[in-house]
């Protein structure tokens, strides 16, 4: 009797479980899908530039990665994609708010497309995602959300404070990466 409750309450959890994992796989940023990569599964490759100072250097895993620097430091996520496609997500520490870019290259290196998320620590952020064109990103999303719920919000105040930061620095050829000679290793 109770190993037949158990297998139907470890039933239910699978279940339960193949649920949330299917919902999560259908909120991939259009960026990462354009890419054909899964950035649910870790990165092959991590860098860092832990204090903006004594360069980029490679790791086995964000473990090994010093602390960042608030301000300074930066980490980049590598994926490969399909048919020579590459995601780079560069996280960008500071004291007010962190700054995610996901950078999708095609196989020449050329920028296809990006997503970028500025999370505040005044419970705001920013985010927009589209292809670029011609080096200018043409967002097909764009908007300012709550950090707590993720809802949309109208402009806050603050975004008048910080308005280089609302901007992602766009790289159109992956070589413009400040880690980009590592690639080739």
């Amino acid at each position: 009797m109770r190993k037949h409750r158990f297998c139907q309450l470890a039933s239910a959890v699978y279940l339960f479980a193949a649920t949330i994992n299917a919902h999560a796989s259908t909120i991939k940023s259009q960026t990462a899908q354009q890419c054909e990569v899964e950035q649910d599964r870790p990165a092959q490759r991590i860098f860092a530039d832990s204090d903006g100072q004594h360069g980029w250097r490679e790791y086995r895993s964000v473990k090994d990665v010093p602390e960042l620097q608030l301000g300074f430091g930066q980490l980049a996520r590598f994926w490969a994609g399909l048919n020579g496609k590459a995601l780079i997500r560069l996280e960008e520490p500071r004291e007010d708010f962190n700054a995610y870019t996901d950078y999708c290259f095609g196989k020449t290196g050329h920028l296809l497309s990006l997503r970028f998320e500025l999370r505040t620590a005044w419970g705001w952020g920013f985010r927009e995602e589209g292809p670029v064109v011609n080096g200018t990103l043409r967002p097909r999303m764009s908007e300012f959300f709550n950090t707590k719920d993720e809802q949309p919000v109208t402009r806050p105040e603050q975004a008048d404070d910080v308005p280089d930061a609302l901007k992602p620095q766009v790289y159109v050829q992956m070589s413009r990466l400040a880690f980009a000679q590592l690639l080739s290793k």
